[in-house]
Parts: C-alpha cells; sequence; structure tokens
C-alpha cells in the first residue's frame, strides 16, 4: 500500500469540517468518549491521505 497524497484540497477542507461537527456533537452532548472519534478525521486531513481511498483506486484499477 502506498502513502502518497490521495486527497485534494475539498477532501482535506471537508474532513476538518467533519472533524470539528464530531468534537463540537461530542462535548456537547455530554459524550466527551465521542470526540476520539474525531482522531481519524484529523490524521486524514493532515495528511492528505486517505487509506478506504487508496484500496478502492488499487481494486477499480486492476
Amino acid at each position: 500500500m502506498k502513502f502518497e497524497f490521495n486527497l485534494n484540497m475539498t477532501e482535506i477542507i471537508l474532513s476538518y469540517l467533519m472533524m470539528m461537527g464530531v468534537i463540537f456533537i461530542g462535548l456537547f452532548s455530554g459524550m466527551n468518549w465521542l470526540c476520539f472519534f474525531a482522531l481519524p478525521l484529523f490524521l486524514r486531513g493532515l495528511m492528505g491521505w486517505c487509506p478506504l481511498k487508496t484500496l478502492l483506486t488499487k481494486n477499480t484499477a486492476a
């Protein structure tokens, strides 16, 4: 599996917005444990790499 950038700027911005939404929902609903689900979204946006997108493009290219 290659660790190359496969997200464009729009997908990175949407990832950050989803991350902020998860944190917002977790904090204001009183379920602080829900904020841990924002970590994969943060890392996805930070690295610009999505493993699911890599696997799907690998399978369709074959």
